[in-house]
């Protein structure tokens, strides 16, 4: 079979001040039906001493082994992930949110879907929680994706179409030596970097700008939990939107992909309308980056995005 070789997967968790969230990570990575070897890096930041009391005491499995590094010098989100990066070891390598956890069979199906077609990232679809002090609503199969290869059309449907596809490194498995170039590549919209936004769209969908191929998984191996402290709920919606964005040229640069017209005035109107919102928001602004792009509204374009917020709104409101 695929997996009959012994093959390591390395997992690394950033996190901060929340060991029962985290416990459950782990817990969700000893219990994978992959039965070779699994090192789970556990880079800590936290104000107190309960993580890593945790990680001492977990008890032992057979093939898992549970390493804890302290990081005491963390300012933003992306600084764990950076400590981190230096244990992106073995075959298979992945990130997971702390708050985040994985369906048994998440480490052995994406490996087997990379290794059938010769990718070197994997996708799954993702369960969403919701959870707050008072319920909990899970969304199952949260994005509307298909088993097979991410092409760039895809990934410009999203980004400039406003399509849903799975954002989160919580989702992805990806070969460990493509992984490591990805995130050195990542961290060069710092800007964006430090506050984590974009970065993890660049590493799931590196792989379709360089030709060795993101596929996507559409089973739902991944639970992402929306809580009060999740990132996910408290990110401002429009700044992850435009660090996609900002990543996403990036990568067109870095491989010098070829813009149809259609899809050029789309990059320019989006442009345009982010410089006019950064007039008017400091903090918008500094995550601008220098761009090979020109600023130009396109009023078709403005008048279709309005009528499709109106729909959407009108939509919600009869819903409700």
């Amino acid at each position: 079979t695929i997996l009959d070789e012994m093959t390591l997967v390395s997992v690394i968790i950033p996190t901060l001040n929340r060991p029962e969230l985290l416990k459950r990570a782990i817990t969700s990575i000893y219990n994978q039906a992959f039965n070779d070897k699994i090192e789970i890096y556990i880079i800590d930041s936290s104000s107190n001493e309960e993580t890593k009391s945790l990680c001492e005491n977990h008890p032992y499995k057979e093939n898992r082994k549970l390493n804890y590094i302290r990081n005491n010098d963390s300012k933003y989100p992306i600084d764990n992930y950076v400590v981190g990066a230096k244990y992106i070891i073995g075959d298979y390598s992945k990130f997971l949110c702390d708050d985040d956890w994985l369906e048994p069979s998440f480490i052995e199906e994406s490996i087997k879907l990379m290794e059938i077609n010769n990718a070197s990232c994997s996708v799954s679809n993702i369960n969403l929680i919701k959870s707050s002090s008072t319920n909990e609503i899970k969304i199952n199969n949260y994005y509307k994706i298909f088993d097979g290869e991410v092409s760039l059309n895809d990934v410009y449907k999203f980004i400039l179409n406003d399509k849903s596809i799975p954002i989160s490194d919580s989702a992805s498995l990806m070969v460990s030596s493509k992984l490591k170039e990805v995130f050195t590549s990542s961290l060069k919209n710092i800007e964006c970097s430090k506050i984590q936004y974009g970065f993890d769209f660049f590493m799931n969908y590196y792989s379709v700008f360089d030709k060795s191929k993101t596929y996507f998984l559409n089973q739902s191996l991944v639970n992402s939990w929306a809580g009060d402290d999740s990132l996910t709920v408290n990110a401002k919606l429009s700044r992850v939107s435009y660090c996609n964005f900002f990543a996403f040229l990036k990568l067109i640069d870095l491989f010098n992909i070829d813009i149809d017209q259609k899809n050029l005035e789309l990059i320019e109107n989006k442009i345009a309308i982010i410089k006019f919102k950064s007039f008017f928001s400091k903090d918008l602004k500094v995550l601008i980056p220098e761009v090979n792009y020109k600023s130009k509204v396109k009023l078709s374009l403005l008048f279709r995005n309005f009528i499709k917020k109106v729909l959407i709104k009108i939509k919600y409101l009869i819903k409700t």
